[in-house]
């Protein structure tokens, strides 16, 4: 009985101790924040946020972004759907594959407009996708986007990293908690180097960061894309509203007449009228015109 009542209590010390370890390391985490975000969007499949990184002493780090930047959907819209990876199993083999499908492009497009048009010049955007294709399998990406030089640059922690709902428990919550959680696992994209899972597939346009796979750097000459607003916006209240409201007009007039061009073009694709390879070539010839 004493034997028991002894390893009964060192039992109780040892799990106090694990607690206590456990507290400590959470509070290290993430009491202590190197950055400042903030949540302009939230839903089930997709979270957007502004963040601020800081330094030691608390202070915003400043960088020279090209923020705001008022994208056109459109535009945005043929950017993203342009990137690509490959990834897979070793019995497939790694295959080369669009990291945005239709239906995650429509959910994120919008809110990435919005944070783009609210940023500053030292904040950049980070995404947290989780598109649920499939009922049993939960893919996730999360990424990191802003603009130096007149491009855009986006930076992968992961691509489609996949949770499944039959071993995991907690994915059926959906709940913010759940969400906040998981962006938890992955790393600061700005952090991420490589991923022995995927690579990205720089296309027509794209290239890598120096040394990072990881990080795409896409060109936004045409003005297809949008317009930076940093350097059209006067000091005065007034005159830069005046401003960006005509920086939103002209966004909006490049997106409909590119819109209404491709559309036509698709019909003629679709109808027989011209090959597929006439249209991919027309198409990139009607990009550049913008």
């Amino acid at each position: 009985n004493l034997l028991r009542e002894r390893v009964f209590s060192f039992m109780k010390q040892y799990i106090f101790l694990i607690f206590i370890s456990s507290l400590l390391l959470f509070s290290l985490t993430f009491g202590c924040s190197s950055s400042h975000p903030k949540k302009t969007h939230d839903h089930r499949d997709v979270s957007v946020e502004l963040r601020e990184k800081l330094d030691e002493k608390g202070n915003v780090i400043k960088k020279s972004f090209n923020h705001p930047y008022y994208f056109t959907g459109a535009g945005l819209a043929y950017m993203l759907s342009s990137v690509y990876y490959k990834g897979g199993g070793y019995i497939t083999g790694k295959r080369e594959k669009m990291v945005f499908q239709e239906e995650e492009l429509q959910n994120i497009i919008p809110p990435i407009i919005s944070a783009f048009s609210m940023a500053n010049d030292s904040q950049d955007i980070l995404v947290f996708s989780s598109p649920h294709y499939d009922f049993w399998v939960n893919t996730r990406s999360y990424f990191s986007m802003f603009i130096t030089n007149n491009e855009l640059n986006i930076v992968f922690s992961t691509i489609k990293s996949k949770k499944s709902w039959r071993t995991d428990g907690r994915a059926l919550q959906m709940s913010t908690y759940w969400r906040n959680s998981n962006k938890r696992i992955f790393k600061d994209p700005l952090d991420v180097k490589r991923s022995s899972r995927w690579s990205l597939v720089p296309m027509e346009g794209q290239r890598f960061a120096p040394g990072r796979p990881n990080w795409l750097i896409i060109d936004l000459s045409s003005n297809l894309f949008g317009m930076a607003g940093s350097d059209n916006v006067s000091d005065n209240s007034i005159e830069a509203d005046s401003s960006v409201r005509a920086i939103e007009r002209k966004v909006r007039t490049n997106e409909n007449v590119i819109e209404d061009k491709l559309r036509k073009l698709k019909v003629q694709k679709d109808e027989g009228l011209i090959s597929k390879e006439d249209y991919e070539k027309r198409k990139k010839e009607l990009l550049g015109k913008f």
